[in-house]
């Protein structure tokens, strides 16, 4: 009754684009949030989570 059927469902495969999507989105909004700790306008902010790391202010 339960278990492995005849015709199982495909979950990875059309999945598998949005996955890569994902993950590339991922990536790029924390490669934009580093270069923007990083930017001139907010290296020396005090709310920068950088400077409360210990990276020293430019």
């Amino acid at each position: 009754m339960f278990g492995l059927r005849k015709f199982n469902a495909p979950v990875l495969k059309p999945a598998g684009p949005f996955i890569a999507g994902g993950l590339t989105v991922f990536y790029l909004v924390a490669k934009l949030q580093g270069a923007m700790i990083d930017s001139e306008e907010y290296r020396n902010d005090p709310r920068n989570p950088a400077l409360a790391a210990g990276k020293k202010a430019h």
